[in-house]
């Protein structure tokens, strides 16, 4: 008979030993439990095989003895075996055998944490779908000035012959083969929680082995995205995700991050040019499946957000959405979530209530603090006014931008010292906090703040106001470029440049150019004299170079470089505008800068994740040819 398990044959186990002397007592006079069987020698002692069971050997157990077998019929052999097993297991039951230890409960937490985080929603469930999607395709660009290719490899033509003959595009292959068109690689994230229609940033580069020398003024064609899977260590591409269109920016400065396009005209960016075709789910995922626990966690996440959580067939499954008001802080909705408490006795919340206000008032992990007591909603703000009135300012500003977040009218009273103090650690902070109150009620101290120091804190107001009331400000729309606003202020001047999604340049109060001056990047050379109060601005074409004068203005120098080349209507093809892209300006602009010609320095928006909000309808400046 074979047992079951891996045997492990070696000496008595001092454990058990008393039992198996007690075996042999039963037969008086017997050396081996054996009984002796004609011509077959008695053996000097017992071999025992032993299988480890129970948790990491902690107990054994003698389930068997090898011994010489008598020369008898199979059966009765194995009858007779089986009968003696039976009965030393049932011996051994009492003495030898020991119980192995019940394992531990498992608890839904991969680390301790802090108490006022225990009993949350965070700690019986897991977020899925907070990671970017990546895509990529080819995409076809046209409108550059023969700075392109007619080489491609032949499968990326044929893909590209294929989505122009899908979009019904005349004269394809005369199309292919101008110098003024070119094939790139486009590729980009899907944002976590993307909508269908959603923006998002996408990069291009020159395909190797094609002879482009620039993208500059180039314009990308719609084209596919597709997802980017590793399959076998392979990269795979799967299901169209996005599609990608739009105006290349090539920026004429070295990005501050590893991911982004390096700086060079064979590289760039698509501002926004990427669009989500498909919704984009999060979802709530038990730690331990639950119908029970599944249905309190969908009741609080609706108690606090309503209609954002739905219950599936599967009980560890939650399927979440994300409320208009968090479309812009995705992640601040999630963590909100994640910070719901689950008991939901009124004694147990109030207890919490005083944990959270005690430790932020001692200044301890105030961001995870803050947190929990907002996601205790507007019932709370009462209890963070004490808290308004810290002398520790760290303090303040989390009360205030908790309140504001809680649509609490009070937070423009504990904010406003900090908006309007330049030396406050949190002053740009306060700013942005004040931005979130829908009612409006702190724009009068937003509008006091762009007259501050920092230029920062103006920079963090106008978007504020712009977003609460975008008619405030006068702006200039160059259709498909970019969007040019102005904005008062009694500070020093200086020159905004966005560089993710919309594209923008923003003049903070009068900025002009120091004459003299000369200033040249690849496309536009600007000149002026010192005695001369008209900038000659030259771009340089594959035909001719256009030749145009401007003010020392900034303003005027933009509305120069991007207005089209002739009015509408005019047929004395008078030039007023050189018709110049968005890169072309933010490279003249930087290169003026750079030199130190400018009377307020550009300032680069920081490369960082942002959400494309609805275009507001702004004001317009005023001249005929500018849109609202």
């Amino acid at each position: 008979m074979r047992l079951k398990g891996k045997p492990i044959v070696g000496p008595p186990d001092p454990v058990c030993a008393g039992t198996v002397d007690a075996v042999r007592a039963r037969r008086p006079g017997s050396v081996s439990p054996w009984p002796r069987q004609r011509g077959h020698a008695t053996p000097a002692g017992p071999r025992r095989v032993l299988t480890k069971q129970g948790q990491a050997g902690r107990a054994t157990q003698m389930v068997g003895l090898i011994a010489p077998w008598p020369r008898q019929p199979f059966g009765a052999r194995a009858g007779r075996a089986l009968a003696l097993a039976a009965g030393l297991v049932l011996a051994l039951g009492h003495g030898c055998a020991k119980a192995p230890e019940p394992t531990p409960p498992r608890t839904p937490r991969d680390i301790e944490v802090p108490e006022y985080l225990k009993d949350t929603v965070g700690e019986v469930a897991r977020f899925a779908g907070r990671e970017a999607l990546v895509v990529q395709g080819f995409g076809f660009v046209t409108s550059l000035d023969g700075t392109g290719t007619t080489v491609m490899p032949p499968g990326i033509r044929r893909q590209i012959l294929e989505v122009m003959h899908r979009n019904k595009v005349p004269d394809a292959e005369q199309i292919l083969a101008s110098r003024d068109t070119a094939v790139v690689s486009v590729f980009g994230q899907v944002p976590p929680g993307a909508r269908a229609g959603e923006r998002f940033d996408l990069g291009v580069r020159v395909v190797p082995g094609t002879e482009t020398t620039s993208l500059e003024g180039g314009f990308v064609l719609a084209c596919e995205l597709r997802r980017v899977q590793m399959s076998r260590g392979v990269e795979a591409r799967s299901e169209i995700l996005a599609l990608g269109e739009g105006g290349i920016f090539v920026a004429p400065f070295a990005e501050e991050d590893e991911t982004a396009v390096p700086a060079g005209p064979t590289a760039g960016r698509i501002l926004a040019g990427g669009r989500a075709l498909k919704d984009r789910e999060f979802r709530l995922v038990l730690v331990t499946p639950s119908v029970r626990t599944a249905d309190q966690v969908v009741r609080l996440v609706n108690a606090r957000f309503p209609d954002a959580a739905k219950g599936s067939r599967d009980p560890a499954r939650i399927d979440l959405t994300v409320p208009a008001e968090f479309q812009d802080d995705k992640s601040r909705f999630l963590d909100l979530i994640g910070s719901l408490y689950m008991r939901e006795m009124p004694g147990a919340r109030d207890q919490r209530v005083r944990l959270l206000l005690e430790t932020l008032a001692k200044g301890e992990d105030m961001d995870r603090v803050a947190l929990c007591l907002e996601a205790f909603g507007a019932a709370v703000a009462p209890h963070l006014y004490p808290l308004g009135e810290s002398s520790n300012p760290a303090v303040r500003f989390h009360a205030g931008r908790i309140l504001a977040r809680l649509q609490d009218a009070r937070a423009v009273h504990v904010l406003e010292p900090l908006v309007m103090d330049d030396a406050a650690e949190f002053q740009e902070d306060a700013v942005r906090a004040l931005g979130q109150l829908r009612s409006g009620l702190g724009l009068g101290v937003l509008s006091r703040a762009l007259g501050t120091k920092s230029a920062r804190v103006r920079l963090a107001a106008w978007q504020a106001m712009a977003h609460l009331t975008p008619r405030t400000f006068l702006v200039r729309r160059f259709r498909d470029k970019f969007d040019l606003h102005m904005v008062a202020t009694r500070s020093e001047p200086f020159v905004y440049v966005s560089r993710t999604l919309e594209p923008e340049i923003a003049i903070f109060g009068e900025v002009h150019v120091r004459p003299p001056v000369l200033a040249e990047i690849r496309r536009v050379t600007a000149t002026v004299r010192e005695d001369n109060s008209a900038l000659t601005l030259i771009a340089r074409r594959r035909e001719h170079d256009l030749h145009l004068e401007a003010g020392l203005a900034v303003r005027d120098i933009i509305t120069a470089m991007a207005g089209p080349l002739t009015a509408e209507g005019d047929r004395s093809n008078t030039v007023i505008g050189l018709d110049l892209g968005y890169s072309d300006v933010v490279g003249l602009l930087h290169e003026l800068d750079r030199k130190g010609a400018l009377t307020g320095p550009v300032l680069l928006q920081p490369l960082e994740y942002r959400v494309l909000r609805p275009r507001p309808e702004p004001r317009p400046i005023g001249s005929p040819d500018e849109e609202p």
